[in-house]
């Protein structure tokens, strides 16, 4: 503390506690000899000095600004007291879901580390656009099915995870299969990637309970218990949790409508069929004619007891693959110039097993879908592109 900066602060001190008339006069008076010039030998003393001043320049502010000492207080506080700790999150055995839906994300990295000390393993999804609607959900096998071609894949270990993401597409750096082979967590493998929809299976040494971290910059963490008592020790503060926003609406064993036949007719692109969990998947993809708008074609789809179909315009009989089936028909759409894909797509799903074309005159467009079995259904209107998603409920 240099003596000009001293010499200055005691004057202004002195001229405080003056003018501050509700201090008592012997206050002032003592106020006035603690700001008294004196010589100084030693370092300690000059900082004894120093503090003294500080309190006594407080003391003079909050008679002045009552509102003085709330703030002080509060930094002071602020200093001297820990930051709380993290709330433990708890492991639970049980499926989760979490993320948020419209988010358009990119998988960057999977990395997978041992963490001993407290008693679980890790493994970290890296997202760019936030963190996608997600469902992780518990299995008693390591065995798992591709979500395109329903091919059964066994992973390394005896029990497992099946994590999916919603609106999610993935780079081509992220490795499709790591074997980090840790105590819970031995193989974490991409079991689909359809439709924006991105499935990993992770194949486990045994059931553990797991514990889901949703971080900032777009971190979703696995932790996986290596024991039956894994540690609560405190996991890095989880973003507040989303609504689920992962239910795509509940299947129904009724027929379905919707869309709206406005416009030019619009074009079929493609016709995509797959497999996912609990369901097989039928996208109808379409585009607008030059200049027009696009829309969801007005369409039906009609439940029926068996896998026979009539060709329009026709009147063909036609059997598919199946013992029952869906026929769907779509008013002001039209693939006869724009598709060029398979009309008759024989695909052997667990549910779905053929998908045909059956008609495609004066801007309707009809499809029949045959089935192993009699299933419930569920409708989903998708832009960008412009699709119709029909989810077949499997067993």
């Amino acid at each position: 503390m240099s003596d000009d900066f001293e010499k200055n602060l005691r004057d202004h001190l002195h001229r405080e506690a003056e003018e501050t008339r509700e201090f008592p006069r012997r206050l002032r008076g003592r106020i006035r000899e603690g700001i008294a010039p004196r010589a100084r030998a030693r370092m300690a003393p000059q900082l004894a000095l120093a503090g003294a001043l500080v309190l006594v320049a407080i003391a003079v502010l909050a008679f002045r600004n009552p509102t003085i000492i709330n703030v002080v207080t509060t930094s002071i506080k602020g200093l001297i007291e820990p930051s709380p700790s993290p709330t433990p999150q708890p492991f639970l055995c049980q499926d989760q879901s979490g993320g948020s839906s419209g988010v358009a994300a990119t998988l960057t990295n999977i990395r997978a580390a041992a963490h001993a000390g407290d008693g679980y393993d890790r493994v970290v999804f890296d997202f760019n656009g936030g963190i996608p609607s997600w469902d992780l959900a518990r299995q008693e096998s390591a065995s798992f099915l591709r979500q395109a071609s329903g091919q059964q894949v066994t992973l390394e270990g005896n029990a497992g995870l099946t994590l999916v993401f919603r609106g999610t597409d993935v780079t081509g750096s992220v490795s499709s299969d790591l074997q980090p082979r840790l105590t819970s967590i031995r193989e974490i493998a991409q079991i689909g990637n359809f439709e924006h929809q991105l499935t990993y299976g992770i194949g486990l040494s045994s059931s553990q309970c797991v514990r889901v971290l949703q971080l900032t910059n777009s971190r979703l963490v696995i932790d996986v218990a290596t024991s039956g008592s894994a540690s609560t020790t405190a996991a890095p503060t989880p973003l507040p949790t989303q609504p689920a926003a992962t239910d795509l609406g509940a299947f129904s064993c009724l027929d379905h409508s919707g869309g709206a036949d406005s416009g030019p007719a619009m074009q079929l692109t493609a016709v995509r069929v797959a497999h996912q969990t609990g369901y097989d998947r039928i996208v109808f993809e379409f585009a607008p004619q030059a200049g027009a708008t696009a829309h969801l074609p007005a369409y039906t789809v009609s439940r029926q007891a068996s896998a026979k179909f009539v060709k329009d315009p026709s009147g063909q009989l036609v059997t598919m693959r199946g013992s029952a089936g869906l026929r769907i028909v779509l008013h002001g759409a039209s693939g006869a110039t724009s598709y060029t894909g398979n009309r008759d797509q024989i695909v052997n799903l667990p549910v779905v097993q053929e998908v045909e074309q059956l008609g495609d005159f004066e801007a309707v467009l009809s499809w029949g879908a045959g089935l192993s079995q009699p299933s419930c259904i569920r409708t989903l209107e998708l832009p960008n592109p412009t699709r119709l998603v029909i989810d077949v409920q499997t067993p």
